[in-house]
């Protein structure tokens, strides 16, 4: 019987093969987008979910109380672990760590039979390490292909992954082997592990001793509370005996003991790691984005499916013989819904294939463009085969069953006598029901591709009150205080360059970089320090030239190695208490154990952070041993030409380090990865949903020019012209398609104006940006309508007229 069914399903297939090739490209490119935000969605909802305690783990963060609100960090004070398994020794593991971004590691020079190398240097500019002690492989499970983390508690030890052991010795058995770290400690290797298989958020490929920071910073921990790092993490592992609620209630007496003139605005929460993935506050992904894109997968199904539907319930009066034959022969009901079931299922099969191959070549795309969204490979895992075979019964119920019900229900004698009715062969009220639908969904989608480009374009164009183009960054070593006799030689030989034009040293590199530093002051003859904690930022005195940024009152700091003056910004003003700028010229700043530091002048407001926050209050002093960036204006031109100069002069005055430049540009545009990923993936499922609703579109318009062919015959030879004709097909799907803008424009508003909110700074969310989207709709199935139309109205009446 089954096999029955397939070999008609087959043949009726062969016969309609524009039909097929429609339904089948259609339901493809659903079936395999919605694979595609499958893989986003398992990849995220699956992170650390791996290691064994995972219910059990947690991360203590720190929230200070500030007048503008709460300000969070991942970080806590160093000394935090120790305070706290001094206390509680009732908790299960606890385990520091301090992260490491962006090591870099030189591999000695080897000396065999008189022969020897040069050292190795490695930039992991996208991997991470990490300095931790042996508990933390109690809390995250590591799996060891040689030695383990028992030394880790030793300083001068390190262990790393298999990938990083055969990058810098060429082997996995590099158990002894020596690293120096950042050029300046060495660690020796005493366990390799094998390389992340699954998705986690702590992809650490080197992990040093804790015991090495005193040596690898150069400085003694800090012993105070009021010190909070945000690279210094604490994790625990909390079992029945000691659960979040303990914490809380010991929480006040805690602060009492370690940070007490701060109890009432300091707190150390406990964060599930369950929760720490979907954390904005934490660098985390937004949950609500990645719902919203599973969502996106399941409508482009849907819309996919309306297509089959839309086609099958046009098709269903040319099939009426065909089952009206079937009943008289003594076919069943069921029977003829098992028919025609089974030629959905051939389609959707058909389609699975198309779907594996979209799902494939967009895997590929999504490794290349979207930032290691999708770095895993998953086929055939017992859950992705489980939710393949879910979505193929989803499919061929969804779009099948209605269909095969009118098949079926065909009343035999109507059936053979020609006289089924378009309402019994499914409708056009069901039909323009389905298209409102599908192209509602389609609407929303191009909606949200023109605010999310708009909204990227506006950021990438917004002036940000300094100068990007042609401006180079070049990081320093990571020393704890900087060289200053380095500093002044490498200085000269970038100047000396005919394509350096300018020279700046500064704390962290440009503006908007990223690097922000928060403190507290004291202001001039004020007694009690300021409730606003203001970022500090130390910039040379040709910094402010360099970047072009404007005083608005007094003047540029003097040269100097050491803090003596400072530039406030207008928002620092304005938290002062002051309406004019002059007012706060003369006046002091008192910054801890630091001299205290006139104000010599006012900076115009600019964008210290990514346009999602708003400018804070800031001031700038000078201090040499703490420039960690130089910051070069290069003619443009042979930028390749200099950079290469730049390399040299820096090998040479930085011989330990590693040559680390970006273009200023590119900084801020890392700034909005998630935003410039979000945009590709909307961009692209917009346009498969456009596709997908116009193929079925075209679909339609062929059934009903091949059903109203006299129709049109006697059109034209009563005067009827092609463009009267053109309309009469796309009157009907212009008034569906400005009814489903009516649906889709308010949920679109509402879903877009919810994301911009995360902008400070945003584009005006108006009108033109609906009319942009509804014009688009219309016309891209205009022109799909049109092309069948055209075709039908100039084809010559009297053989319309003979069709019959």
């Amino acid at each position: 019987m089954l096999q029955s069914y397939f070999t008609i399903a087959f043949r009726t297939l062969r016969r309609n093969r524009l039909y097929a090739l429609i339904n089948v490209t259609g339901l493809g490119l659903g079936i395999g987008c919605a694979l595609l935000l499958f893989a986003l969605v398992r990849y995220h909802f699956r992170t650390d979910t791996h290691h064994t305690k995972y219910d059990r783990i947690y991360q203590l963060t720190s929230a200070f109380k500030t007048p503008d609100g709460d300000f969070v960090t991942p970080g806590v004070p160093e000394t935090f672990g120790q305070a706290l398994k001094t206390d509680h020794p009732e908790i299960e593991h606890l385990a520091m760590i301090e992260e490491w971004e962006g090591p870099m590691v030189i591999v000695p020079a080897a000396t065999t039979a008189g022969t020897s190398t040069l050292d190795k240097k490695f930039k992991e500019a996208e991997a991470k390490g990490a300095f931790t002690e042996p508990a933390y492989f109690q809390i995250f499970d590591y799996n060891w292909v040689a030695g383990g983390p028992a030394d880790l508690s030793q300083p001068g030890t390190l262990v790393l992954s298999a990938k990083s052991a055969i990058k810098y010795f060429g082997t996995t058995n590099a158990l002894g082997r020596i690293l120096k770290l950042d050029g300046r400690t060495s660690a020796r290797v005493v366990g390799v592990f094998t390389d992340y298989a699954d998705n986690t958020d702590y992809p650490y490929e080197l992990i040093g001793s804790r015991a090495s920071l005193k040596d690898f910073f150069g400085r003694p921990f800090n012993e105070s509370f009021t010190n909070t790092n945000s690279s210094t993490h604490c994790f625990v592992t909390l079992n029945d005996t000691y659960t979040p609620a303990n914490w809380n209630r010991d929480l006040p007496a805690f602060l009492k003991k370690h940070n007490p003139n701060n109890v009432k605005n300091t707190r150390y929460p406990l964060t599930p790691l369950s929760e720490l993935h979907f954390d904005t506050d934490f660098y985390g992904v937004s949950k609500n984005l990645i719902l919203s894109l599973f969502v996106i997968g399941l409508f482009l199904v849907i819309t996919a499916c309306i297509n089959f539907v839309n086609l099958a319930t046009a098709q269903a009066m040319n099939r009426a013989r065909e089952v009206g034959v079937r009943k008289v022969m003594g076919s069943t009901r069921n029977q003829l819904l098992g028919q025609f079931m089974g030629e959905t299922a051939l389609i959707v099969l058909l389609a699975m294939m198309v779907a594996i191959g979209v799902f494939s070549y967009g895997l590929s795309l999504a490794q290349t463009y979207l930032h290691g969204a999708f770095r895993f490979t998953f086929y055939f895992t017992p859950s992705v085969l489980g939710w393949v075979a879910l979505l193929m019964g989803g499919v061929i119920l969804l779009a099948g069953l209605y269909p095969a019900l009118v098949l079926a229900g065909f009343r035999p004698v109507v059936a053979l006598a020609g006289k089924i009715t378009t309402r019994q062969a499914g409708g056009f009220t069901v039909r323009r029901g389905l298209v409102v639908t599908q192209f509602a969904i389609s609407q929303m989608l191009v909606i949200g591709l023109v605010v999310v480009a708009s909204q990227l374009n506006y950021v990438q164009n917004k002036d940000l009150g300094f100068k990007q183009n042609a401006m180079l960054t070049i990081r320093l070593p990571s020393t704890p205080e900087q060289d200053l006799s380095k500093m002044a030689t490498f200085r000269n030989l970038a100047t000396a360059m005919p394509d350096v034009t300018g020279f700046s040293y500064s704390m962290s590199g440009p503006p908007q970089s990223g690097w922000v530093s928060q403190t507290t002051i004291r202001f001039d003859t004020r007694a009690e320090e300021e409730k606003f904690g203001p970022q500090q930022a130390w910039i040379d005195d040709k910094y402010v030239p360099l970047f072009g940024l404007k005083l608005v009152a007094g003047r540029n700091l003097n040269p100097s190695d050491t803090m003596r003056e400072a530039l406030v910004n207008e928002a620092m003003v304005r938290k002062l208490g002051f309406s004019k700028p002059e007012q706060v010229l003369g006046k002091y700043i008192h910054k801890g154990g630091s001299p205290s530091m006139p104000i010599v002048g006012v900076l115009k407001d600019f964008n210290q952070s990514d346009l999602k926050s708003a400018i804070g209050p800031s001031f700038f002093s000078t201090s040499a041993k703490n420039y960690h960036g130089a910051n070069l204006q290069l003619q443009t031109g042979n930028y390749q030409r200099v950079i290469s100069q730049l390399e040299t002069a820096y090998n040479r005055v930085y011989p330990e380090s590693y040559f680390d430049h970006q273009f200023v540009d590119d900084q801020i545009e890392e700034r909005y990865q998630e935003e410039q990923t979000m945009g590709r993936l909307v961009n692209f499922f917009a346009a498969v949903a456009l596709l997908i609703g116009c193929m079925g579109l075209y679909g339609l318009v062929l059934f009903m020019v091949s059903q109203r062919t006299k129709e049109i015959g006697v059109r034209k030879v009563l005067g009827a012209s092609v463009a009267s004709i053109l309309w009469l097909f796309n009157q009907e799907f212009v008034r569906l398609i400005a009814f489903a803008f009516l649906l889709a424009a308010p949920a679109a508003w509402w879903v877009m104006n919810q994301w911009l909110e995360s902008f400070q700074y945003r584009i005006n969310f108006g009108p033109a940006i609906f009319v942009i989207a509804l014009l688009a709709t219309v016309v891209v199935a205009v022109l799909t309508v049109s092309y069948q139309s055209i075709k039908a109205a100039l084809v010559n009446p009297v053989k319309s007229l003979r069709s019959e």
